[in-house]
């Protein structure tokens, strides 16, 4: 049983696979740039696998889907469904063994060998589905060939994917263009290698039933939902590749919202063409039908004729003259050329063409008509030479009461005008090329030059395809060399049959129409979407960089200045700017200030004390530290609550604030301790401000009420000339000086106590 393609359907297999082979080739780059993470590797070979092996899958069973046999065909599902998952396996295998760092010659051969296996695998379970009964037999060599194929094209697309593992979809798209195409046609070949290798025996039948899938139009719809998820898959790939800036991402937005969907669109448009196609084809059958009917009807009638005058009394009697004024009164009614009589041997004993009692013609060289109807014969006639049709009935010619002496034809002879007439009636679309063949597949009448093709044999496709059915519809290519849509349907009874033919460019012309009006507006709708989209990413960028300084002079304590922005959101991250700018000055406020009292707290005071420190070491300056803690403050804390104390505190901060130069530092250290820094104070300067500083707190304190009375035991530290190593550290002089206020504490409070000058601090 020979078998047969769709061309669409087939140009759309190889189409599917160049597209998977690039999506393939991407999926390489990401799953090899995801190693090593445990989250994004697993991921990226998930999705890769998904999308190379349903890419595949989809080659191969539109492929399937565009082979007709005489029989219908299906496919049954569950089947299809192994093939898929196998071609998702072997892609995940693939993906693996590209993603290591080292692809050796054994690995490759051994993975190529496992991937073209698992395809081959596939192929042939998708072969398995028709559940052709009886079975698909192969041919062993076109079988094992198949399978070389597949393996040398697996090991082959293995090797690419390797070698282009670290090249994005950007930076190496000429590479993997050139690479998909080498890799679709090697897995188109594969599959169509094997479909050659596939042999059907006459009368075989497709038990996957009506329960199965098939149809051209499922191959659309999954040519258009997978070539969606391919270039779905590959948008997410591109968005990885492009730098990250605003136009480039909403460029991106304007290209993946307009991509799928103009995509889907131009499959549906196909689908829709191809749908109503179908519906053609069917009515272009019914068509034929009729008009082979109404032929049929024809030519039943002039047998009826003939037959009537073939029991004519005159015939029988032998009297011919007087048969033949017979005949010729009834060429009028019969509405035929001639009607001939012929013995045996085919000599012509009569004919209307000629005057009555003319002499016997020697035989025809022309082959003798049936006596049959349906093997009505085509003759071309010896005396006008032209072609006519001529359809024969037996006479049993003898003299009246005796039995015959031999079998005679009695024909009837009309010109293929006479069927054109029958086309004419019909009024088709004048650009619709119909032909009527006899039961050998000539041509006894035609729609368009008929005086050139009559008497030819039909198109070798619709010949072919009459050969193995009576009604169908094919695509095919007249005797004038147009490519059509040529329905036929053949007669039951005479064998003849009519093809209409429909011109392939009248049902493609609107479609590429359509599909042309449809680009034409998808490029000016994507270049003004472009251009709107590059607008607006340059406004919003130009918005965020003028953010740049506002954010800069925040993270330097600057004073932030933000300028209307124009655009809602950047403004209110402006304002956010100034808003933080005056949070995060309140914050460095409270993160180095005391806030009972207002003065530097520990973190400050020792940030400000080091930077003294080491101008001082420069410049050979000195640097003074008094440690001040309150005698007697728990007392009124307690015995007053902490209201009070705190009230004291603040007091007492004044006080030490004002004895104090400007650019001395008085600091909070806890409680009810405290710190100053001198600068330049000199060992005398240091014990004179120690000792003011003892008189001021030492005098009463008037709080709500009370006369409270405290003291203050202070102790100092110097660093200056006088000291004999390198730079000392802020806490190593607050240590002495807390040391030295101990020792003040100890001799009786209410005191100044300076480090021993003999003894240096612990030095850094």
């Amino acid at each position: 049983m020979q078998g047969s393609y769709d061309p669409v359907l087939v140009l759309l297999s190889v189409a599917t696979a160049v597209v998977a082979s690039f999506v393939a080739l991407d999926m390489a780059s990401r799953v090899a740039a995801a190693v090593g993470s445990a989250r994004r590797a697993p991921l990226w070979l998930g999705c890769g696998a998904l999308a190379m092996g349903t890419g595949i899958w989809s080659m191969h069973f539109v492929g399937m889907l565009a082979f007709s046999l005489p029989v219908p065909l299906a496919y049954e599902a569950g089947t299809t469904l192994a093939s898929w998952l196998v071609a998702v396996l072997s892609s995940a295998l693939a993906l693996y063994t590209v993603s290591r760092p080292h692809l050796g010659g054994q690995r490759l051969l051994g993975a190529g060998a496992l991937m073209g296996l698992g395809i081959a695998a596939m192929h042939y379970l998708g072969m398995e589905a028709m559940q052709m009964r009886p079975r698909i037999a192969y041919d062993p060599w076109l079988f094992a060939l198949s399978i070389l194929f597949a393996i040398g094209a697996s090991t082959a697309a293995l090797l690419i994917c390797f070698r282009l593992r670290h090249e994005t979809v950007l930076t190496g798209f000429r590479k993997k263009t050139a690479s998909a195409l080498v890799m679709g046609s090697a897995i188109a070949g594969m599959h169509y290698t094997g479909m050659a290798a596939a042999s059907f025996a006459p009368g075989s039948v497709c038990g996957a039933g009506p329960a199965g899938i098939g149809g051209s139009w499922l191959g659309f719809i999954i040519s258009g939902l997978v070539a969606l998820f391919l270039v779905t898959t590959l948008l997410i790939s591109v968005y990885g590749a492009m730098p990250p800036t605003i136009r480039s991402r909403l460029v991106f937005l304007v290209v993946a919202a307009s991509l799928p969907v103009s995509l889907m669109a131009v499959v549906v448009m196909v689908y829709d063409y191809q749908r109503l196609r179908e519906q053609q084809a069917r009515a272009l059958v019914v068509t034929a039908r009729a008009i082979i009917a109404t032929v049929d009807r024809d030519l039943a009638g002039i047998e009826s004729g003939l037959r009537v005058l073939s029991t004519s009394r005159l015939l029988l009697a032998d009297n011919l003259p007087a048969f033949q004024l017979q005949a010729e009164d009834a060429l009028g009614h019969l509405h035929v050329a001639a009607l001939v009589l012929e013995d045996q041997h085919g000599s012509v004993l009569m004919d209307t063409r000629l005057p009555p009692g003319t002499p016997a013609a020697p035989p025809s060289q022309s082959p003798r008509p049936a006596t049959a109807l349906s093997k009505a014969a085509f003759l071309q006639a010896r005396f006008e030479k032209e072609t006519t049709v001529t359809i024969a009935v037996p006479v049993a010619r003898g003299s009246a009461g005796k039995a015959p002496v031999a079998q005679q034809l009695l024909r009837a002879s009309l010109w293929p005008e006479r069927l054109t007439q029958l086309l004419s009636n019909q009024h088709l679309a004048p650009d619709w090329i119909v032909s009527i063949y006899d039961a050998e597949g000539t041509i006894v009448a035609r729609s368009h030059e008929m005086r050139r093709f009559v008497g030819a044999k039909g198109a070798p496709r619709i010949l072919q395809r009459l050969a193995q059915v009576d009604e169908d519809s094919v695509d095919a290519v007249t005797l004038e060399g147009i490519p059509v849509l040529s329905a036929f349907s053949r007669s039951p009874t005479t064998g003849w049959a009519v093809s209409i033919g429909i011109p392939s460019s009248s049902l493609s012309i609107p479609l590429l129409r359509t599909v042309a009006w449809l680009l034409a507006g998808l490029v000016l709708m994507l270049a003004a979407s472009l251009l709107l989209a590059w607008r607006i990413g340059g406004s919003i960028a130009n918005a965020v960089q003028a953010l740049t300084e506002p954010a800069l002079a925040l993270g330097s304590g600057a004073p932030v200045q933000v300028p209307p922005l124009g655009l809602t959101e950047a403004d209110k991250v402006g304002h956010a700017l100034s808003q933080a700018a005056q949070l995060l000055d309140t914050a460095k406020h409270e993160a180095h200030h005391d806030m009972l009292t207002g003065l530097a707290n520990r973190a400050l005071f020792r940030q400000i004390v080091q930077q003294q420190l080491a101008q001082a070491h420069r410049n050979g300056g000195d640097v003074s530290i008094l440690f001040v803690d309150l005698d007697g403050f728990k007392g009124i804390n307690d015995a007053h609550g902490h209201a009070v104390g705190d009230a004291l505190l603040q007091q007492a901060a004044q006080r030490l604030l004002q004895g104090v130069r400007g650019g001395d530092l008085v600091a909070r250290l806890g409680g009810d301790e405290f710190a100053v820094a001198l600068v330049q104070p000199g060992l005398r300067g240091t014990a004179k401000v120690a000792g003011k500083l003892v008189e001021s707190l030492s005098s009463p304190f008037l709080i709500g009420g009370l006369t409270l009375q405290i003291s203050a035991s202070i102790g100092g530290a110097s660093y200056g000339p006088h000291t004999t190593t390198g730079l000392a550290s802020c806490e190593a002089l607050l240590q002495e000086a807390d040391n030295a206020m101990y020792r003040a504490k100890e001799a009786g409070k209410r005191r100044f106590v300076m480090a021993d000058s003999v003894r240096s601090p612990k030095w850094v």
